[in-house]
């Protein structure tokens, strides 16, 4: 009876090593599905990620030529105002000499202080400082 020994071996080996097959295919299709849904979701993560950073680019750009068209803006202005006010000055001035107690130039005066106020301190200080900066001759 040799011959069944034999046969038997043999059928346990290929049982074996189908079990030993089938736990290694499950292990490598775990491992693989593991691994898979990993990759899906980083690859997902990336996707997005890289789409808010296009779009926070986007804002970026609109926020600068935004900036830029305002900066444009209040030079435009700033140099209207600066106009305005030396056109008063110049017609003030012949105002004074042809009607000094006109009291138009007065209001039209204390507006313009109001709506562009000027700090006269820096120049103050500017002007105490030159002075005590003079040496006197004595």
């Amino acid at each position: 009876m040799p011959e069944p020994k034999i046969i038997d071996d043999a059928v346990q080996a290929a049982a074996g090593g189908g079990t030993m097959g089938a736990v290694f295919f499950f292990l490598r299709w775990t491992w693989m599905q593991v691994t898979g849904r990993a990759d899906r979701k980083q690859m997902l993560i990336d996707a997005q990620e890289a789409k808010v950073d296009r779009e926070w680019e986007t804002i970026r750009e609109e926020l600068k030529a935004e900036r830029q068209a305002d900066k444009l803006r209040v030079d435009r202005i700033e140099r209207q105002n600066q106009a305005l006010r030396f056109a008063f000055h110049h017609v003030a001035a012949a105002l004074i000499r042809i009607d000094p107690q006109n009291p138009a130039i007065t209001q039209a005066e204390q507006m313009l202080a109001t709506a562009f106020p000027v700090d006269f301190r820096l120049l103050a200080e500017q002007a105490e400082s030159a002075i005590s900066a003079v040496p006197i001759d004595g």
